[in-house]
């Protein structure tokens, strides 16, 4: 009972505004900051020609960061502040996520640089978006 109670109490604007950051700092991440190391790491360029639709592929990735963002804020919860929901966002995205990712690329065989890069992604992201959820009431 208290799970689905608080869905009911969620701020649903900065779970949107940390959405939009998520796209934001995509294409920061992958287009600024990795983008070299992460096309030649994963062995693939991002275009319509190899990936499909931009749309479909942003908007699914925007309804999963959705369904991401409205877990953290759940587990964050109506009395986090600045500091604990950076917290709990950096534990979601150590223990939860970039585990999740790790034993994926370990039985892929892809590299422990990609790893960082791709876990790293959401280590920021989640960490920044706690902060977000917990401050804003």
């Amino acid at each position: 009972m208290h799970l689905i109670h608080s869905f009911f109490e969620i701020n649903w604007l900065p779970v949107i505004v940390s959405v939009i950051l998520s796209f934001v700092l995509g294409v920061l991440w992958h287009s600024v900051l990795f983008k070299k190391s992460w096309s030649v790491l994963s062995g693939s360029v991002y275009n319509s020609l190899n990936h499909g639709n931009p749309a479909v592929i942003f908007g699914l990735s925007g309804i999963l960061h959705v369904v991401l963002v409205i877990g953290l804020a759940m587990f964050i919860g109506q009395h986090g502040n600045f500091s604990s929901g950076a917290l709990k966002g950096l534990f979601i995205s150590i223990a939860w996520i970039s585990t999740s990712i790790g034993v994926t690329y370990i039985f892929a065989g892809r590299s422990f640089q990609l790893f960082l890069i791709d876990a790293g992604f959401y280590v920021v992201f989640l960490s920044v978006a706690g902060m977000l959820l917990g401050a804003w009431h």
